[in-house]
């Protein structure tokens, strides 16, 4: 299945990935792109900085994914492909 993943690169081999957040009332949402963007953009302003060797990003990207449930029960995107 097809979803918008924030999904972090180091050295260009991607690192980790977020396809769900918890919105402004509680809820446990899937990642859509503007909310990736906003994402992306608190962690370039509150404290995401480059490595001082190799090279880091943050990308939004519409991936292949695997859901699964969490610890609390709640979906979340297990593998992106």
């Amino acid at each position: 299945m097809e979803a918008i993943v924030l999904v972090f690169f180091l050295n260009g081999a991607p690192i980790e990935f977020m396809g769900h957040y918890e919105s402004a009332n509680g809820s446990w949402q899937r990642m859509q792109i503007q909310n990736c963007l906003k994402v992306k953009r608190q962690l370039k302003r509150h404290g995401w900085s480059q490595p001082i060797t190799g090279s880091a990003r943050y990308s939004c990207e519409m991936r292949n994914v695997t859901y699964g449930t969490s610890y609390d029960g709640k979906e979340i995107v297990v593998a992106i492909h």
